[in-house]
């Protein structure tokens, strides 16, 4: 009896020990403004209207030695387009939040916002309330919500475009393969900005053509739909311009950002290329097949594979900047890839003929320690390349590689100091100490009398798209820092 007295005891002891561990509240007091916050101000993603911001988090700190209870979490609006999740519960309200002491809770927030019809930006705001019957304090909410045009298919993923015209009067936003139907045409106005989906692009088919109509105050601008700063070098957010069969483009002022292959060029096109930049190509910059294309005053910045993938056809560039910095991984191909063959689907060889292939003052380089690779099948004769005042990063001294064979290499300039901006971003601007300066051949100079930028080159013409200038004149980036 005695020991059946002694259990029963500790049994009531245990019980009253496992109420009061159990009890949340134990030492809880009532929120009373001494919540703190990771930030004062939530900025969400500039976005589209209709589109959803990224998630973001907000932190919620208790550095007080109580647990603290939250009596209510809510919005300040009560239509607000804001999303919030409490510690893995979504909802607009939330009573009785409790706040352990010397510990946090996340709130994840997101938004999905209607714009006006305008080509102005909104700014929608609003705010998180803690405790707002009593100590209330707030985080305020900020999204930059812009108006569009959208382009998709409604069934599948490609589809014909309906106009021949794009304004610059707002935005595109196109989901899916965007196709200009045989023979047809597209005109950009300057001033246009495209955007693209994942996996979208635009298509010109056979005998159609593309018009690009930017200008030197007002270029053109093809990228990916995500808005925010962190995507602004993320490379194949989108799938490129393809274009096809007999098909022709001119493209002027076009800046193509992070698409996976930034211009694929199909078999007999004519294709002229002025004052263009392709960056951060998760693939190639310009993939060519058979192709007849000039190009002058481009710039190809950093890319997965190689700025230039050239497999048979005819090709002048004359003041481009080819410079492959990539610093996304480890890339094996050389920057500038020139063949007279191509193998298919079924690992065929075929003959793709390189009539020509001329590179006229332009720079050639990379963090590679040879960047060109001259591809020859020797049973297929036609393999025309030359370099002419290029400045080179070449290594290689054998066969095609041997710079005094003035069959392929007039004035060339080799493994010199280009003396470039910031590479890591594709500021490609060359310096004073970049060793092309006043090199080039000025009748070719002249042919395209200024620079990308719109400067004066008729005079001392510099290798390149760029005239050099003084870094200590502009104004420093973070990136300087």
């Amino acid at each position: 009896m005695k020991l059946l007295s002694i259990l029963s005891k500790l049994g009531i002891i245990c019980l009253l020990i496992a109420q009061f561990s159990c009890r949340k509240d134990f030492d809880t007091i009532v929120s009373n403004g001494n919540l703190s916050f990771s930030v004062d101000t939530l900025f969400l993603d500039t976005v589209f209207n209709n589109l959803s911001t990224r998630t973001n988090i907000l932190t919620v700190y208790n550095q007080s030695n109580n647990d603290i209870l939250i009596p209510k979490i809510q919005f300040s609006k009560s239509d607000s387009k804001y999303r919030m999740n409490v510690d893995g519960v979504s909802g607009t309200t939330f009573e009785d939040v409790l706040l352990l002491q010397k510990d946090s809770i996340f709130i994840f927030v997101e938004a999905t916002v209607d714009a006006p019809d305008t080509n102005d930006e909104m700014l929608y705001q609003d705010q998180i309330l803690f405790d707002p019957n009593g100590n209330q304090q707030d985080v305020d909410l900020i999204t930059v919500v812009k108006d569009a045009t959208f382009l998709f298919s409604t069934s599948g993923t490609d589809f014909e475009l309906t106009t021949s015209l794009f304004t610059n009067t707002k935005p595109y936003v196109i989901y899916g393969n965007a196709i200009v139907p045989e023979n047809g045409s597209l005109t950009i106005e300057a001033g246009s900005t495209l955007h693209f989906h994942e996996n979208a692009s635009l298509t010109i088919s056979k005998g159609a053509t593309l018009n690009i109509e930017g200008t030197l105050t007002d270029s053109i601008v093809f990228k990916g739909d995500n808005l925010s700063y962190i995507y602004d070098q993320v490379p194949g957010q989108w799938d490129g311009i393809k274009l096809k069969e007999n098909s022709t483009a001119n493209i002027h002022y076009l800046k193509i950002l992070n698409p996976t292959t930034g211009v694929e060029i199909v078999n007999n096109n004519t294709i002229d290329i002025q004052n263009t930049e392709i960056y951060n190509a998760a693939t190639y910059s310009i993939a060519a097949e058979n192709a007849n294309l000039t190009a002058s005053n481009l710039v190809l910045g950093q890319a997965g594979k190689s700025n230039l993938i050239l497999q048979g056809g005819t090709y002048t560039f004359n003041h481009a900047t080819l410079a492959n910095y990539w610093s996304k991984g480890v890339r094996f191909q050389e920057n500038v890839v020139v063949s007279n063959y191509k193998t298919n689907e079924t690992n065929e060889v075929i003959e793709t003929p390189l009539n020509q292939a001329n590179f006229n003052n332009c720079i050639i380089s990379g963090n590679r320690t040879t960047e060109i690779l001259m591809d020859k099948k020797e049973d297929f004769s036609i393999f025309n390349v030359h370099f002419k005042n290029c400045l080179l990063d070449l290594e290689k001294d054998d066969d095609f590689y041997n710079t005094d064979d003035t069959n392929i290499y007039t004035d060339v300039l080799l493994n010199k100091n280009k003396d470039f901006r910031n590479t890591s971003i594709n500021d490609l601007r060359i310096g004073l100490e970049n060793e092309g300066i006043d090199q080039a051949e000025t009748t070719i100079a002249q042919a395209t009398p200024t620079d990308i930028l719109g400067t004066d080159r008729t005079v001392a013409p510099d290798i390149g798209a760029y005239q050099h200038i003084d870094f200590k004149t502009l104004e420093p980036t973070k990136e300087d820092e």
